[in-house]
């Protein structure tokens, strides 16, 4: 169990940096258009920025604040994923 895990870390990092880029760009006004939706969706973003974005389901500060919350939240997370990988090898 153990080396399938070290063997799927990487491709299980890239799979979580981009779909955390589709979240964020679902929640802009142009990638939400490029996706086909007809309104912003802050939702999956905010997922994938727990525990730093747990704030923002109790809060509402508007869009901008939003989008600018959930992209730090984001990084911190990447952040942090890609320490743990790059600790394992």
């Amino acid at each position: 169990m153990t080396r399938a895990i070290r063997a799927l870390r990487w491709p299980l990092f890239f799979a979580y940096v981009l779909s955390g880029g589709v979240a964020l760009m679902l929640a802009t006004p142009n990638g939400a258009a490029f996706f086909g939706q007809s309104a912003l969706s802050f939702l999956p973003a905010k997922i994938l920025g727990l525990p730093w974005s747990t704030p923002l389901f109790f809060l509402d500060d508007g869009p901008v604040t939003a989008l600018a919350i959930v992209g730090i939240c984001y990084g911190l997370n990447v952040g942090v994923t890609l320490m743990l990988a790059r600790d394992a090898d």
